[in-house]
């Protein structure tokens, strides 16, 4: 590893080649007293606040609910033992039909 780090910086436009550039960078090697020379965190500093909740799901419009009472209906009479799956699985079916009958690509 370093004789990969030696050659890369070998070369003469390389970002980190050290004495060919007279300007000190920011990316040097800080000392311990400039270090010490930022303020540290006040003691009793709080904690931020936590993000705000998510807003409520947009209300379904009527023909909406329709639809999906339908495709709950036709899933009852397509998918073999409805009433034998979990929440889970009931959720992934209708999801599954609504992106059929709606158009979405997954």
């Amino acid at each position: 590893m370093q004789e990969l780090i030696r050659r890369a910086t070998s070369h003469p436009n390389a970002p980190f080649s050290g004495p060919a550039s007279p300007i000190a960078s920011p990316l040097a090697k800080t000392s311990k007293s400039a270090l010490r020379r930022i303020a540290p965190l006040h003691l009793t500093r709080r904690t931020p606040p936590p993000p705000p909740p998510r807003p409520p799901p947009p209300k379904k419009s009527k023909k909406m609910l329709e639809l999906e009472e339908k495709w709950e209906m036709e899933l009852e009479d397509e998918v073999e033992g409805w009433w034998a799956l979990t929440d889970e699985e009931r959720q992934y079916w209708r999801r599954n039909k609504r992106n059929k009958e709606l158009g979405y690509d997954d």
